[in-house]
Parts: structure tokens; C-alpha cells; sequence
């Protein structure tokens, strides 16, 4: 490859925008993508900003995990957050490869170690690596260049452009893995799209019509067969964007609609979760003496959670409000009816027998 190519891929790849995505890496398989986002963030933040893309802090548990840090941060200048700290009231020890720290992900153990020292703590630290992918401790409140993501959720690279979305596979182009374009490139290849279509946000390798502004042209063949975006609906020759906020969606809090989709947000001091949910964080409640677990969070349901739910239209509730009025009127006829047979029993029977029926009467109605 000549000096000029080499110049294009890096471009190509590294993107100028600071506190964006700056390149996305899925498996093979495309059912698990990393990122690196580029923004001075302390160890928090960037485990809450991961949690916001649907995913986590970046777990380094094997060496094929290590390739992947290896490409997020080639050429790369800084140091990185990666989901890995020693958590409070521990010491660190030898005893074994994680050293006493742990995942955020939760998980304990490990196939895999890089620590650049083999220095002891006993102080909550956070690791950080960079482009010689060592792993460096340091204090959980320092503000590093920037941070990597992961997700088994395939949406990680969703906003990224189709060049800047790799898919890690040595075999690159060779059996013609994407749906459009292929285009090798160091540590696999990346896939793009032709004209009217954009790489899809779950599986970069395929590409879905696409539609820049609220109307435009459905796609259509010489059959008369026509096609619309997802989150748009054919109206005539054209298609038109379909207001998701209106009608259903899965916002725990705020519901914005975009071209062709929506997107969620939250209230202060709520954080996005999942895309979709608004948790309070342990952090939220700095200052009180309420106590959470670590990974403990408060979340607010989706504000259509009755609609998702068994009472899904306005004749169901109808329905449920009938049935509640039927059964009132019920218990009044039957508390009427015991009343009317205890009088009866009181006027035609002797005293003490009367008492009786009104103590049988009594329990009948308890």
C-alpha cells in the first residue's frame, strides 16, 4: 500500500471530531461491537456515557479482546477508560491475574492480563490503557482523553458512518460478506452502501433504503413493487416519516421524533439506559444517607407501560369500568336480599329462634 492510500485509510478511519464515536469494531459475526469515544471524561462518567449507547465499559478478558482494544487504538494518542476497578475497602494482591479488581460488567474472573505495573493498592483505583495497550491504574476522578465501549446489542456503531465501522475478520473481502460494497482494509474490511441506502444499524454489513428528510420518493422497480424506510409509511409514490412519540414508544421519560425513528431522553438527575429507560444512579444521591449497592439504579418506567400492558385500548377499559359497576350492584342486591330474610325471621319466628337466624345471617354476610 503507497503512502497515499495509507493516508486515505487513516482518515478514513480516525475521525477530527472531539466527544463523538471516533471508530466501531464488531466480531465477525457482527453480534458484538466495541467503540472509542473521544472526551475528557472521569471513570464514572464514561461507565454512565457507555450505559447511554445501550452498552458498558469495555471488558479485556482474552487476547482476541485485546486485538480489538489493539485496532480501537491504533494511532491512537492518550489514555482510555476500559470497565476494569478496584472497588472500595479492597487491597489489591498477586494472587491473581485481575489482582484483586474487578469487571464492571460484574464478572470475577479472567483469561487474560496486561498490567503495565505490579505495584499494590488499597485504594479504589480505575484502569486506563493506551496505544501500547497496557493496563495502567490510576484514580477513578482523573479526566483521561477517552473511553471504549462494548455491547452484545449489535447497535454500538449506530450513528457511525459505513468507513468508520469495522468488521474484524483476517479472510477481509474473500467471501463477499457485505450486502453492497466490500472494501479491505488493516484488520478486516468495512462495507457501504449505494445511493439511497445506508448501512443498518444493528448489522453494518447490510444496507437499508433511506430517506433524508420526512417525505421523499418510495424506491421502486419496473414491476411497480415500492419500498419505505422502517419508520415511515407509503402515502401514494411517497413515503412519509411516522411520528413514533405519537403513537407508541418505549421512553421512560422524554420521547423525541427524528426522520425515520425517535429518540429518548431523560430529566435531570436521570441518565438513559438501554436507549430507552431513565435510572437515578447511587451518584444522584450524593448528600443523603441513603445507601445502594454498587450497581444498584432506580428506574422509571416507560410512560406507555399501562399501554403495553393488559389494558391496551379504550374498550378495555370501558369494559373493566362495566364490569366494576355490575359488581356493585350485585353486592348491594344480595346485602338487601340477607337484610329482607332477617326481617322476615324476626316477625315470624319466637325470639330466641329469631336471635338465632340473625347470628346465622350475620356470619352468611362476613
Amino acid at each position: 500500500m503507497d503512502f497515499f492510500s495509507q493516508t486515505i485509510l487513516f482518515f478514513m478511519l480516525i475521525s477530527p471530531c472531539v466527544g463523538t464515536v471516533q471508530r466501531c469494531a464488531c466480531s465477525k459475526n457482527a453480534k458484538g461491537c466495541s467503540n472509542i469515544n473521544q472526551m475528557p471524561v472521569d471513570f464514572q462518567t464514561a461507565r454512565e456515557n457507555c450505559k447511554e449507547q445501550g452498552g458498558q465499559l469495555m471488558s479485556v478478558r482474552s487476547k482476541e479482546s485485546n486485538y480489538v482494544v489493539g485496532f480501537l487504538l491504533n494511532n491512537m494518542i492518550g489514555n482510555f477508560w476500559i470497565g476494569l476497578y478496584l472497588p472500595e475497602g479492597k487491597c489489591s494482591s498477586n494472587t491473581s491475574l485481575l489482582r484483586g479488581y474487578e469487571w464492571t460488567s460484574g464478572a470475577q474472573s479472567t483469561g487474560f492480563a496486561n498490567w503495565a505495573s505490579e505495584s499494590m493498592a488499597c485504594s479504589p483505583l480505575c484502569v486506563s490503557v493506551s496505544s501500547d495497550r497496557r493496563w495502567v491504574e490510576r484514580s477513578c476522578s482523573e479526566k483521561l482523553d477517552g473511553f471504549l465501549c462494548e455491547s452484545n446489542q449489535r447497535n454500538l456503531c449506530k450513528g457511525s458512518g459505513s468507513s468508520s465501522v469495522v468488521i474484524l475478520d483476517s479472510t477481509q473481502c474473500m467471501y463477499a460478506p457485505c450486502e453492497h460494497k466490500c472494501t479491505p482494509v488493516p484488520f478486516g474490511y468495512t462495507c457501504s452502501c449505494r445511493k439511497r441506502f445506508v448501512p443498518n444499524e444493528k448489522d453494518p454489513r447490510r444496507c437499508d433504503v433511506f430517506c433524508a428528510s420526512s417525505i421523499c420518493d418510495a424506491l421502486c422497480l419496473r414491476d411497480g413493487s415500492c419500498w419505505c424506510p422502517a419508520g415511515f409509511v407509503k402515502s401514494g409514490s411517497n413515503c412519509e416519516d411516522i411520528d413514533e412519540c405519537e403513537s407508541n414508544h418505549d421512553c421512560g421519560q422524554i420521547c423525541t421524533n427524528t426522520i425515520g425513528n425517535y429518540k429518548c431522553a431523560c430529566h435531570d438527575p436521570f441518565i438513559l439506559v438501554n436507549g430507552t429507560e431513565c435510572t437515578l444512579t447511587p451518584s444522584a444521591f450524593e448528600g443523603f444517607h441513603t445507601t445502594f449497592p454498587p450497581d444498584q439504579v432506580l428506574t422509571t418506567p416507560s410512560s406507555n407501560y399501562l399501554a403495553r400492558g393488559s389494558l391496551s385500548t379504550p374498550g378495555e377499559y370501558a369494559g373493566l369500568i362495566i364490569f366494576i359497576l355490575v359488581a356493585v350492584f350485585a353486592v348491594l342486591v344480595l346485602v338487601r336480599y340477607l337484610r329482607s330474610r332477617k326481617n322476615a325471621a324476626q316477625e315470624f319466628n319466637p325470639p330466641d329462634y329469631a336471635e338465632f337466624q340473625e347470628s346465622v345471617s350475620i356470619t352468611l354476610m362476613l
